[in-house]
This record gives C-alpha cells, structure tokens and sequence, in this order.
C-alpha cells in the first residue's frame, strides 16, 4: 500500500512539473511573438530614424473633429519636436520610452491670438505630445509614414 501511494505521488509531481514547463513555454512563445509584432508594426524607442521635415497627410481626432484640415509641419531635430500649425510654433524636448513620447516640460507656444480654428488645431497637437503619444514608422503608400497616437487621436506625417 505504501508503494502504491508513493508511485501515485509520484506521477502526480511529474504531471505538475509537465504542467509548469508547458504553460511556461506556451507564455514564453506568446511573450516572444507579442514583442515581434510590436516591432514588425514599426514602434519606435527613440526619434532617431524621423530626423528631419515632415508633413501631416492624414489623421483623426478622437472627439470627431477633423483638425488635420491645414497641413501640419514637423520638424525633428534630436529631442526636439517643432510644430507649424498655421499660427503660433509649437516645441518640446522629447525622449521616446517604450514606444510612447515622454516631455517633461511639456509643449512650449509662442502666443500669437489665433483664429479659433487654428487654437483648436494647435491644442490638439499639444494634447497628442502631452498624451505621450505613441511614436511609430512604417511604410504607406505615399512612403513612409512617422505617426502619433495618444487618446487625442491620431496624426500621420510624411517626409516633407
């Protein structure tokens, strides 16, 4: 009776040992392709490879406006950010972790009275930075496209 008890324990261990390296594994391969599509869908860890001009082709607004109306202009200069929206300049200093935009000072403006339109235009692109807006490259069909998404919405650059 006791050996029978015993090889019962016994089996029973090695059927949790298989358990754990069977889950385990099963999370390491889930964790390995959730890491691989997030670099095959082009997320960024810095500003390095958007250096340069760009300008807005196509975006949303998560409240439904439509404020990518007017062509915005992006220019990346290091951690600098520069927007042209029409009106006033818009800057901020930038790193980018973990995919997402992070300012610690957040947007600078020059305060140039804007038309209402271009006020609001010029808050949404302050609110998709102040969001930590997540930093992505990958291609389109007019080439490749440098976006922003936050809960504000969502912008797409081209180079300019």
């Amino acid at each position: 009776m006791l050996m029978s008890f015993t090889l019962r324990h016994r089996w029973v261990a090695l059927a949790a040992v298989v358990a754990i390296v069977v889950l385990g594994g099963a999370y390491a391969v889930r964790l390995a392709l959730h890491r691989a599509a997030d670099e095959d869908a082009g997320w960024l860890d810095s500003l390095e490879p958007v250096q340069g001009q760009w300008v807005s082709s196509t975006g949303f607004a998560r409240d439904g406006s439509s404020p990518w109306a007017a062509p915005v202009r992006v220019s990346v200069d290091g951690d600098e950010l520069r927007f042209d929206v029409g009106c006033n300049r818009l800057t901020a200093t930038a790193t980018v972790d973990h995919h997402r935009l992070q300012s610690e000072r957040g947007v600078m403006s020059t305060l140039i009275g804007c038309p209402p339109e271009v006020a609001a235009h010029e808050a949404w692109i302050a609110a998709l930075v102040a969001d930590h807006a997540q930093v992505q490259l990958k291609g389109s069909t007019e080439g490749m496209m440098f976006s922003l998404t936050s809960d504000a919405g969502w912008i797409g650059f081209l180079r300019d």
